[in-house]
């Protein structure tokens, strides 16, 4: 039995076009991110403070439902322009004005998912930002398996480059909004990088 490690994932960027592109990114590993979306609180109803037949639950505010959620990883720089397109990205995702990487204009994903089921994610109220999809993906030898990680923004103040006498890296944190989903494979789109 062999064991799984960061060499056999991969990590990508997603935007919202019809045909979406993305940017695999150069993973180093540290992936922290949930596997299921938050659910609403059960709040307990009693017959008047008392344990009897009537107690029941019920539903708390949606708020708990569409809270964001945390995901982090790390991805290290390359003597090549993908770095610039990943700086491109966030950068894009935190300006309105600033939406191409690599002269490819991205469409955010705010919106095109639905964590009650029913009714799109709301919209920031601060136009300037903008989220992307995160795909995670563990080749496991047979059928693999990830997550796909909807709405995530990655707010661009909050990333911080280290250097090390190994690499220099970027570890970056989001906060994820939308839906999470298990996967086998990447979606199909376009490299932004082509």
């Amino acid at each position: 039995m062999s064991k799984i490690t960061e060499r056999d994932a991969k990590v990508r960027f997603y935007d919202s076009t019809a045909t979406p592109f993305y940017l695999e990114l150069d993973f180093d590993g540290d992936y922290s991110g949930p596997i299921g979306q938050p659910l609403n609180e059960e709040i307990l109803i009693l017959n008047r403070g008392t344990m009897d037949a009537l107690a029941h639950y019920i539903k708390g505010s949606d708020e708990a439902l569409l809270a964001p959620l945390d995901v982090s990883f790390k991805v290290f720089a390359r003597n090549d322009d993908q770095f610039k397109n990943i700086l491109d990205w966030i950068a894009a995702m935190n300006d309105a004005l600033a939406t191409q990487v690599n002269s490819n204009a991205l469409e955010s994903t705010k919106g095109d998912t639905q964590r009650d089921g029913a009714t799109a994610n709301p919209a920031f109220a601060d136009t300037n930002k903008s989220t992307f999809n995160i795909e995670y993906l563990m080749e496991m030898g047979g059928t693999d398996l990830g997550f796909k990680l909807a709405e995530v923004w990655v707010p661009a103040a909050e990333q911080v480059l280290g250097e090390s006498g190994e690499e220099i890296a970027l570890p970056i944190t989001g906060k994820i909004y939308g839906t999470i989903t298990r996967i086998t494979e990447f979606t199909a789109g376009t490299d932004v990088e082509a």
